[in-house]
Order: structure tokens, then C-alpha cells, then sequence
């Protein structure tokens, strides 16, 4: 190690050492690959030999089992060798020692790389910090957020209590937040265990139709006849009133106004019915952080004196909602 310290200077010997990680992570690859294509020979060797003893002997002959079992195994490693692959693609950003490096994998139920997702930090409020620049997934699922010294001092009053790792998808909704509060402190290298998506979390939420009804509650959606003039530019309101079956005003609920973001859901507030069953909320574009220029998804939750949930518009989203958004909700009086 003397020797090689006399004949080159630090930054040569630096350059030299990642040079040879480079090629020796190109040679992985190229073996894997290899691998894998014989993988695939077999594979299809198999299927074929399967196919012409389950004619002859039939499917339920043991040896065409044994077979098929095979492939199936075969098939099982195919796939581990291509997120082998993957793994052996990635190559992690030089960062400087007084800078943050917070990186890892986005992947879905086979451990194949999610690409295109758009990875953010947010503080223990769910707010995104925008100060720390996004990173996006490559093919492989791996991101890597740099955050420099400058970034992190700007950044310190978001990131004092703590960080979580957020994921949005390409249209920029939120669908992930890691359950690891991460300190950052300056000359961190924080490697985020694998983060699995299923293919049903990247959807979005499901949408409320004008008119939404079931046996026992029903609730519709007007804004037609509010004048929104009356308000200013970031103020939101959501109003309604609750009623039993009857049409009279149920007082004394709890209502409960939520933003939809399916990973913070935030309480935008918390009202009680009137004894004409009305409520209102009034609320701000501040209150609902979201990653582009989106309105909130709202729902509402009913509860009684007691905390029991009487009604839930969480499987009917208003999604981007109006200035003013209005309900009306019936509740059998029993409830």
C-alpha cells in the first residue's frame, strides 16, 4: 500500500480504485447474463420435454410433475438472476465527505425495480422539504437523494426532529412513505432497505360520483349555487349538513375533515354539528402540501359522543376538490 501511495497522488489512487470496482461490476453483469441465457435454454429444453411426456404418459404421470416442478424452480431463478442483474447495475454517486447521501430501491412484488417514481424526503409533519432536490428511479429502482452541506443548513429547521423517505408516482400523487424516521446529520450515508410497491399501490384513490348512496347512508355532492368570489384566492370550505331520514338536523356530531394523500392523510380539522345538523370547515392551500399544482382529496368522517364512527366518505375521495364543496349527508336516526 506505501508503494502505491509513492508512486500516485490520493485522487489517481481514488480514480484507479473505482475504475477497478467498474470493470469488476461490468464482468458481474456480463456473467449474470450469462448465467441467465442458459437459464433460458433450459427453461425452454423443459417445457418441451414436459409437453411431449404429459402426451405420452399423461399430466398426472409423476415424472411430468417432476418436471413441471423444475421448470417452475428454473423459472423462480430466472427471475432472481435478472434482479441480480439490476443490482449489479447500480452504481452508487462519489459524494463528497461533508455532504448527505440518503439512497437505495424502489421494487415491486419480485423484487424488480420500480422506474419513474420520484422519491422526496418529508418532515415528521408530512411535509414535503422541498430544499432537498427529488431523485428518480432508474430502470434498476435505485435512487440516490445528495444533499449538500449548504442544502442541509437550509434545510435544518425541517429536518431537526427527523425525516421519512416519500414516494410519488409519474403524475406526481403520493402513494409511500418509508416507516424509518431518519436523522440526518452532516457526512451521513443512510441506505434505505428495499422499499416494495404492489402493483395496487401505485393506483390512485377511488373517486366519489356526483351522487354516492348505500342501504343505510347516503350523501351527495353540490357547489353550483356558491358564490366563491367571497373568499380569498387560498381559502377552501367545506360545508354540509348531517339528517336523519326524516330530513331533520342530527346536532352534536363529530365531523372530521381529511386531504387524501395515502400516506399522511391530514386532518384539515375537526367541527360538531349544529342543532340544524350543520357544520363548516374553512381551511388553507398551506394545509394541504401537495408535490405539484393539485387541490385536496377530501373525505369526511362522522362520529358520535362516544367516538363511534358513524359514516366514512374514505372509499368515495373528493378528489381535487372544489373552492367549495358542499354535503349533505343522511344518517338513519338509529345510528
Amino acid at each position: 500500500m506505501n508503494d502505491i501511495n509513492e508512486n500516485f497522488p490520493p485522487d489517481e489512487v481514488r480514480n484507479r480504485i473505482t475504475e477497478a470496482f467498474s470493470d469488476a461490476g461490468s464482468a458481474n453483469i456480463d456473467a449474470l447474463q450469462q448465467v441467465q441465457d442458459v437459464q433460458v435454454v433450459m427453461g425452454s429444453l423443459l417445457q418441451h420435454e414436459a409437453k411431449r411426456l404429459e402426451k405420452k404418459l399423461g399430466r398426472e404421470n409423476r415424472r411430468v410433475q417432476q418436471i413441471q416442478s423444475t421448470i417452475k424452480r428454473n423459472q423462480a431463478i430466472s427471475r432472481d438472476l435478472e434482479v441480480e442483474r439490476e443490482i449489479a447495475k447500480i452504481r452508487v454517486p462519489e459524494v463528497d465527505e461533508k455532504d448527505s447521501l440518503i439512497h437505495g430501491r424502489v421494487v415491486d412484488e419480485n423484487r424488480r425495480g420500480w422506474s419513474g417514481l420520484v422519491v422526496f424526503v418529508a418532515d415528521v409533519q408530512g411535509k414535503i422539504i422541498r430544499a432537498i432536490a427529488k431523485a428518480e428511479t432508474q430502470d434498476s429502482g435505485y435512487y440516490a437523494l445528495i444533499i449538500n452541506a449548504e442544502t442541509r443548513e437550509k434545510a435544518a429547521r425541517s429536518i431537526r426532529e427527523g425525516i421519512f423517505v416519500v414516494i410519488a408516482n409519474s403524475k406526481g400523487e403520493l402513494i409511500y412513505r418509508h416507516q424509518d424516521l431518519l436523522m440526518l446529520e452532516g457526512g451521513d450515508r443512510i441506505l434505505v432497505a428495499d422499499i416494495v410497491l404492489k402493483r395496487s399501490d401505485i393506483t390512485s384513490p377511488r373517486c366519489e360520483t356526483p351522487f354516492v348512496s348505500n342501504a343505510a347512508v347516503s350523501s351527495s355532492r353540490s357547489s353550483d349555487s356558491v358564490n366563491v368570489s367571497e373568499f380569498a384566492s387560498d381559502v377552501w370550505v367545506a360545508r354540509g349538513r348531517v339528517v336523519d331520514e326524516r330530513g331533520e338536523g342530527m346536532g352534536g356530531l363529530v365531523v372530521s375533515l381529511f386531504d387524501r394523500d395515502r400516506i399522511f392523510d391530514d386532518r384539515l380539522g375537526t367541527t360538531q354539528t349544529d342543532e340544524n345538523g350543520e357544520f363548516s370547515f374553512t381551511y388553507r392551500t398551506e394545509d394541504f402540501p401537495d408535490l405539484f399544482d393539485a387541490h385536496a382529496d377530501l373525505y369526511l368522517k362522522i362520529l358520535d359522543a362516544e367516538g363511534n364512527t358513524l359514516y366514512s366518505s374514505e372509499e368515495a375521495v373528493r378528489c381535487e376538490a372544489d373552492r367549495v364543496e358542499i354535503f349533505e349527508i343522511t344518517l338513519p336516526r338509529n345510528s
